[in-house]
């Protein structure tokens, strides 16, 4: 599965690229289990949730952490400062690797909800 990612160069530009997860066939609930594809388990160690109105601009920041953010509700906008936006809408899910660099610019388009998923330490 691929999902979007903003992540920091050596030299500290940030971009928005590809997370590209590895999938495998996997049964799906209970008898007669359907197949579907899945990735290999990832580990989390916190979950939070957010919202915003309309409008709000976060200046350039880092992510405190990795993180996966999931946008519950409305839309919204992430800017690389290499300049690339990705806009994500109700299910879209962005992995948040850049902890150093330059940093991301964050845009709420709509009343937004989201949530923060803070993936463990490896």
């Amino acid at each position: 599965m691929k999902f979007p990612r903003i992540y920091a160069d050596e030299q500290g530009e940030t971009h928005i690229g590809v997370c590209d997860r590895p999938e495998h066939d996997a049964p799906f609930g209970p008898p007669p289990t359907p197949m579907g594809l899945m990735t290999d388990i990832e580990g989390v160690s916190s979950l939070v949730m957010f919202s915003v109105p309309g409008g709000t601009e976060v200046p350039a920041h880092n992510a405190p952490q990795p993180y996966i953010c999931i946008v519950l509700s409305g839309e919204g906008e992430v800017t690389a400062s290499d300049g690339l936006t990705v806009r994500l809408g109700p299910g879209g899910l962005l992995y948040c690797d850049d902890v150093s660099g330059k940093g991301h610019v964050t845009r709420s388009i709509t009343d937004l909800s989201l949530a923060f998923i803070n993936r463990a330490s490896s």
